[in-house]
């Protein structure tokens, strides 16, 4: 299991290397007040959870599949193998991003709160991305999922952009929410990610459902 995940991040590593030198830059960036914070964890996020439809993809072009699902670790440990990976992925994005919130705080008096919650709500986002795409890649493969990705992340956030710039959907505050206590409000920031990973729970029971009916 450890040497399947092992191998995950071995793969991506010069992604992986690429993407650490831009959040470098971001968060420079964001020191100096040049680049919005909540951008940065954003991108964070959705760039990251991208990597394991990479992740399919080299292991299609060598053949891997075929191999892995041979193994004594079964079928549905290959498959958990990916979600932890994931799951991998995650923590690294959430304690790089409350780091940052720290340095912005200690350096900046940022409003922690609001950088909490910002990334609470983007690493939500960066859990359901996968619990969308991993069974997809499981059943049509990387290249025919990939289509599904770009509808995942660029549908929502145009057609968010168009209805606030409409007047349709109020981006503001809810009435109300500046009077919740600071711990009340954090505290259902955490529930959103914990909902997420109920999401992805499900999304692994369905993936092991496919790659056991499946022929490789």
């Amino acid at each position: 299991m450890i040497g399947l995940i092992t191998k995950d991040f071995l793969v991506m590593r010069k992604t992986l290397m690429s993407y650490l030198t831009l959040v470098v830059l971001y968060i420079v960036l964001a020191y100096l007040d040049l680049f919005d914070y909540g951008f940065i964890i954003a991108f964070i996020q959705v760039v990251l959870a991208t990597l394991p439809i990479s992740a399919f993809a080299y292991d299609e072009l060598a053949k891997w599949d075929r191999y892995a699902m041979s193994l004594p670790l079964g079928r549905s440990g290959v498959v958990r193998a990916r979600y932890l990976f994931v799951l991998a992925l995650t923590l690294l994005t959430v304690a790089a991003g409350l780091a940052g919130t720290a340095l912005l705080y200690l350096t900046h008096q940022s409003d922690p709160l609001e950088m909490f919650v910002t990334l609470m709500v983007s690493t939500t986002i960066g859990l359901l991305i996968p619990t969308i795409l991993l069974p997809l890649s499981y059943k049509l493969g990387p290249e025919r999922a990939r289509p599904f990705l770009y509808a995942i992340v660029f549908i929502p956030t145009i057609a968010v952009v168009l209805l606030a710039k409409a007047g349709v959907l109020d981006m503001s505050m809810p009435k109300g929410m500046d009077l919740l206590a600071p711990t009340a409000l954090a505290g259902g920031a955490v529930l959103l990610p914990l909902a997420g990973l109920a999401a992805l729970g499900v999304s692994y029971l369905i993936s092991c459902r496919i790659a056991a009916g499946k022929e490789y």
